[in-house]
Parts: structure tokens; C-alpha cells; sequence
């Protein structure tokens, strides 16, 4: 997390900053590394998509809690629900996952309905009758901050944090209501229901057990310390397991609920938040260790037989030809191969040994920014077996790079620009340094000129012609927090935290000016320009799609809701790829285009009364009252154009057949310069 501590010391005087940008539900219930992190991630979210759609999905974010049904494990990470198949154990494998949109903290699945407990956003009701497709059913606001949830015939049992247990009545999903309340003491985090009494993990004051024989009027009857801070709770026979933040699992004797003691522990080496038990295995969601499986067997002496790492934190990507590169944060560098972008799979590891910020591919070569150690250079030549070649220590908090030639650019922080020689990978050395006054953040190399973003020094322009004496020639101050640059051409393209996209002219490298600004909602990470649109990583918003085709007025024409907050970004061909540091890896498919006026919301009655309809595969109607330029292209979901039709209609009506296989695809028709585009799913 040295990041978010990193953002923490710097923002300290400008708490009035944090405070405008931040729509966060503050508690006393966290501990400081906690509670640090619940704020920086618990931001507004902005939605759903424009123009964009995911294909794939990996490397998703932190483990609260899980549920097993079945072969299957539902987990909460992060914003998400994820579904895993665990018909083997020690080789779990993602089929599912459906974006919450606030932190998924505890999960009960009955018959086809997974209940979620969902933070600020209460009780949320899914429908999971097809795994691979889950969709949201009803939704409860609990008042509180649900962390936990458990279903008993018609009654949803929620842990609410602050809020204590509460009762719902769910025995018509679409209409819940609060029959039963009651008031635990500390910070109900997980609740199991057996027989007549709930058992509630109640922060540090430990399992609480209330009698729920009448919902109406629950009472406790029990309690235990857990010694640490109890978050996660089950019962099987007479065993209470407790997932204890930062003390493991707890195995507690409950069959005196009057008198709970505890008869084995076994520390999952992280912070243990959630747990389930099926036969004689303990599933337990470890934040920060992923999804443990103990064997508990023997109660007394709980033994851990396997585990799935549900990933670090997505910092930054590079791709190069079908593999990309993640820069995970305490997790190193993951290779992930997206020949099908719809089904990522990683296929390398390599332990950079700090925290991955940055990445930069060349050849056979990632070179990896490594916060506190520096430059790290793996060999992927082989990249089911990466292997460090050479190293580093750029002196301060390595957070970017870029590679030209024989020559890798470093922004070090508060240390600036390093310029290391790497024409000999086993032995980097340094060959020039310019100190660019601030916290370099980000760097991009065009020509002779390094453009550094510098933080709250804005945007540096280095010559670097003599790589050892690098001089400045040019800034310009970008009115916030410069975290990451792109150049193309005579335009800069700044990330520029509270300020958004902004685009400097740089065809004078001594003076430039501003030409183009664009508010992306909320925190501008990361960007990467690619023909004229800027894809920007926007924090908590997501990506942000930016027309710049005319610099002097950019344009959001796509966006796509990441679900965690957006960090890192790269484009290759119609694929973008998006490091999300709460959440994972996005692989988004942007189907739309520029310079055409777009209205998606056209349909059969409206204009050229266009039809589209999954009849025999795929048939498209429409009409036009004068001759007309027509452009009718199907796409595949990874941005293949599978069928093309141009000409010049005569005024009269249209009907054009395709008979596609089954598959998500997409239609897009331009008639002069209004464009229609509908996704279409064509099943057989």
C-alpha cells in the first residue's frame, strides 16, 4: 500500500481537496491501514458503459468473503462477485463474476439467488440460476454498511456494520423489507443463522449470539472474544469457525451457546474476513493472502491443503504481441495471455520484490518501476518462466518508466528523471540524472525530449539529446497533480488527477502552451493516445474515451465503469486494457467511432426505420427516402470485422441477412452521417 501512503503524506494540507472529491461513508470501525484504504476506494461510482463492453476479465481484487454451493465458490473481491468452480480443489477455476458497483463483503446463495451483502448499497439480491450470466433480481438499503448476510427460510439476516443485525423479510425478492433488529454493540461483520440463534462476528467484541426464536425481538444469549477483531462467521454442527482480522481462523465450541469456547486455530497469514465450511474444508477469504482452503478435519489441528491468489493490485500494463504485462503491485509482474481476450489466462509470475507501479516491454525485456527497489529488468523471453536479469536502485520510489534505444528513463519521485543504460541488461548502470523538482510520477520519451509528469510541478520537458547531461527546457503547470503523459505528434496528453485530460502544445518544446482541457469526473490516473481518441484512466469513474480530434475541443465519446478505480491504461488494435487497482485486470472492447454523429437510441420507428432482429441467424431492415452512402460492418466481441457492405442505395427499403455462429456481435450502420449501433446475441 505504499502508493495510497505515498498520496496520504503528499495530500496532507489538502484535506479540502480530499473532502470535494470524495463521497465516502466515514467510520470509526477500521483499523489505520484499513480504514486508509476503505476511504481511498469507497469513491461514487459512475455507472455503466458508453460505446464500450468487456470481453474478458483477470487478476481481480481483494478477498472479503465466500460461499460454497455445490462445485462452486462465490467470492467476494473487491467490487465484485466472483464464481469459481472448485470440483478440484487445488485448481479452482473463474466462471463467472457480476460487478456490484460498491464493495462486495458477504455472499449466501440459496436456490438460484446469491444475497450480497454490498456495503453503502445494502442487500442486493442476484440471480445466479446461469453462472456464467448473473443478474441482479431485488435490493434492500440496510441503512448501515452491510458486511454480512445469511438466509433462513424467508428471512435475510444482514450483518450491518455499525447498524447491528438486521432482520429482512425476502420472501418476495422484488419487495424486501426490515421485520427484526438488533443492536450488537461494536461492528457486526458476519452472521450465520442455526436452528434458533444467529451467531454474529462483531468486530472486537467477538462472536455475539443472539436468539432469533421471534425476528421480531432477537436477544443474546452468548458471547466469545475472539482476541483480535472478528469479521466472518459459520457454523457446522457444534463449531463456530471465525474468520479473525489478523488472527486467522478461530474454531470455537458453541454447544453450550451459553458458555463458547475455543478449540483450534490456524493463522491464514493474511487478514482472514470471511469463511465457509463444506465437509471437513474451511474455505477462508484472506484479504491480502486470497482464498485459503483448510482442512479441519481435526478441529484441534487445522492444516491448509490449498489456495487460490486472487491477485494484487493492477498498477500498470503494457502489451506486446499476445501477452500483458501487469504491473501488480505487491503481487510483481504478472503475463497474462490474451490471444482470446474473452478468456485471460496467466501464464507467467515474477516476485519483483517491492511494489510494480510501471511497465515497459522491449524485445525480450520488461522492465519493471519498483517503488522502493528501484529498476527491475526480467528476462520473458520465456514467459511461463520470467527470470530477473538485472537491476537498479534508482535511489528513490521508482513509479514509471519508458525504454528508447539502449536507454531506460525512470520517474524516481522525488529523485526525478534517471536516465539508466541498459545496452548491457545484466549490468545497469546510470548514466545521467536531472532533478525535476517534484514527485516524477510518469515519463514518456519522443525524439530527444523526456516529457515527465512531475506531480504537482505539472508537465517537464527534458532534453535528453546528451543522455548525460540531461537539460530542462520547458514546463508548464497543469494546475493539479500531473501523475502520467502520452505524446503523439506536437500534443502532450497529461493525466492530471483533479483536472482531468489536459493537452499541451509542445511543437515548441521551450514554451508550451495549453490548447485542450477535458474534466474526466474524477481522478486522472493514467492515459494512452492511439489515432484520435485519449483513453484515460479515471480513477473511481473508469475509462474515459476522449475525441481529440480537434485538440482545441475534446470530447467524451465512451467510457466504461471499471467497478474499482482505474489506474493504468493501453490500447492495442480495438482492445483497451485496464489496470484497476481495486479490482483487477478489464479487457474493453470500444465499438464506437469519432467524428460521426452517433444516437444509439434510434430504433425501427425513428429516421431510416432500421430493424435489427436475430431471425436466422442475423437480419437487418431498413428504409431510406433518398439516395444515400450505406455502410452496414458486423464485429465480433473482440473487434473483428466479419462483414461489410457498402454502397449507394436508391430510396426504397432494405433487407440484409447474415448467418452468423453463436456469439455476441455487433451492427454498425452509417447512413451519410447518422450512425446506428445495436449489440446483438445470436443464439442456436
Amino acid at each position: 500500500m505504499k502508493k495510497l501512503f505515498f498520496i496520504i503524506i503528499l495530500l496532507f494540507f489538502t484535506a479540502s481537496i480530499l473532502g470535494s472529491n470524495y463521497n465516502i461513508r466515514r467510520t470509526d470501525n477500521f483499523s489505520s491501514d484499513e480504514e486508509m484504504f476503505h476511504n481511498r476506494w469507497t469513491n461514487s461510482m459512475r455507472g455503466d458503459s458508453l460505446n464500450c463492453t468487456v470481453v474478458g476479465r483477470t487478476l481481480f481484487g481483494a478477498s472479503h468473503n465466500v460461499f460454497i454451493k455445490d462445485t462452486i465458490a462465490y467470492s467476494c473481491h473487491g467490487f465484485s462477485l466472483l464464481i469459481i468452480n472448485i470440483s478440484d480443489p487445488n485448481n479452482p477455476i473463474l466462471i463467472g463474476f457480476y460487478d456490484m458497483g460498491d464493495w462486495a463483503y458477504g455472499v449466501y446463495v440459496k436456490d438460484t439467488i446469491a444475497y450480497v451483502a454490498n456495503g453503502d448499497d445494502g442487500l442486493r439480491l442476484i440471480n445466479v440460476s446461469n453462472p456464467t450470466s448473473p443478474t441482479e433480481i431485488g435490493h434492500y438499503d440496510t441503512g448501515g454498511y452491510a458486511r454480512g448476510v445469511y438466509v433462513k427460510d424467508t428471512i435475510a439476516y444482514v450483518a450491518d456494520c455499525d447498524d447491528g443485525l438486521r432482520l429482512i423479510d425476502i420472501s418476495d425478492p422484488a419487495n424486501l423489507t426490515e421485520i427484526g433488529f438488533y443492536d450488537t454493540g461494536d461492528l457486526a461483520f458476519g452472521v450465520y443463522v442455526k436452528d434458533t440463534i444467529a451467531y454474529v462476528a462483531d468486530n472486537w467484541a467477538g462472536l455475539r449470539l443472539i436468539n432469533v426464536s421471534d425476528p421480531t425481538n432477537p436477544t443474546e444469549i452468548g458471547h466469545y472474544d475472539t482476541g483480535g477483531y472478528a469479521r466472518g462467521v459459520y457454523v457446522k454442527d457444534t463449531i463456530a469457525y471465525v474468520a479473525d482480522y489478523g488472527d486467522g481462523l478461530r474454531l470455537i465450541n458453541i454447544s453450550d451457546p451459553t458458555n463458547p469456547t475455543e478449540i483450534g486455530h490456524y493463522d491464514t497469514g493474511g487478514y482472514a474476513r470471511g469463511v465457509y465450511v463444506k465437509d471437513t474444508i474451511a474455505y477462508v477469504a484472506d484479504y491480502g493472502a486470497g482464498l485459503r482452503l483448510i482442512n479441519v478435519s481435526d478441529p484441534s489441528n487445522p492444516t491448509e491443503i490449498g489456495f487460490y491468489d486472487t491477485g494484487g493490485y493492477a498498477e500498470g500494463v503494457y502489451v506486446k504481441d499476445t501477452i500483458e504485462y501487469v504491473a501488480n503491485g505487491d503481487a510483481g509482474l504478472r503475463l497474462i495471455n490474451v490471444s482470446d481476450p474473452t478468456s485471460p489466462t496467466e501464464i507467467g509470475f515474477y516476485d519483483t520484490g517491492d511494489w510494480a507501479e510501471g511497465v515497459y516491454v522491449k524485445d525480450t525485456i520488461a522492465y519493471v518501476a519498483d517503488e522502493d527497489d528501484g529498476l527491475r529488468l526480467i528476462n520473458v523471453s520465456n514467459p511461463t518462466s520470467p527470470t530477473e536479469i538485472g537491476f537498479y536502485d534508482t535511489g528513490d520510489l521508482a513509479f514509471g518508466v519508458y525504454v528508447k534505444d539502449t536507454i531506460a528513463y525512470v520517474a524516481d519521485c522525488s529523485d526525478g528523471l534517471r536516465l539508466i543504460n541498459v545496452a548491457n541488461p545484466t549490468s545497469p548502470t546510470e548514466i545521467g540524472f536531472y532533478d525535476t523538482g517534484g514527485y516524477a510520477q510518469g515519463v514518456y520519451v519522443q525524439d530527444s525530449i523526456a516529457y515527465v509528469a512531475d506531480y504537482n510541478d505539472g508537465l517537464r520537458l527534458i532534453n535528453v539529446s546528451d543522455p548525460t547531461s540531461p537539460t530542462e527546457i520547458g514546463f508548464y503547470d497543469t494546475g493539479s497533480y500531473a501523475y502520467d503523459v502520452y505524446v503523439k505528434d506536437t500534443v502532450a496528453y497529461v493525466a492530471d488527477y483533479n483536472d482531468g485530460l489536459r493537452l499541451i502544445n509542445v511543437s515548441n518544446p521551450t514554451s508550451p502552451t495549453e490548447i485542450g482541457f477535458y474534466d474526466t469526473g474524477d481522478e486522472a490516473w493514467g492515459v494512452y493516445v492511439k489515432d484520435t481518441i485519449a483513453y484515460v484512466a479515471d480513477g473511481g469513474d473508469g475509462l474515459r474515451l476522449i475525441n481529440v480530434a480537434n485538440p482545441t475541443s475534446p470530447t467524451e465519446i465512451g467510457f466504461y465503469d471499471t467497478g474499482g478505480e482505474a489506474w493504468g491504461v493501453y490500447v492495442k488494435d480495438t482492445i483497451v486494457y485496464v489496470a484497476d487497482g481495486g479490482d483487477g485486470l478489464y479487457i474493453i472492447h470500444y465499438y464506437g467511432n469519432t467524428g460521426i454523429k452517433e444516437n444509439k437510441n434510434k430504433n425501427s420507428s425513428n429516421v431510416y426505420n432500421i430493424s435489427v432482429k436475430m431471425q436466422d441467424g442475423l437480419r437487418i431492415d431498413y428504409s431510406i427516402e433518398r439516395t444515400k452512402n450505406i455502410s452496414i460492418n458486423i464485429y465480433n466481441i473482440i473487434g473483428q470485422k466479419l462483414y461489410c457492405n457498402n454502397d449507394i442505395k436508391s430510396p426504397g427499403q432494405y433487407s440484409v441477412r447474415w448467418n452468423g455462429n453463436t456469439g455476441v456481435y455487433f451492427v454498425k450502420i452509417d447512413i451519410d452521417k447518422y450512425r446506428y449501433t445495436k449489440k446483438v446475441i445470436i443464439i442456436k
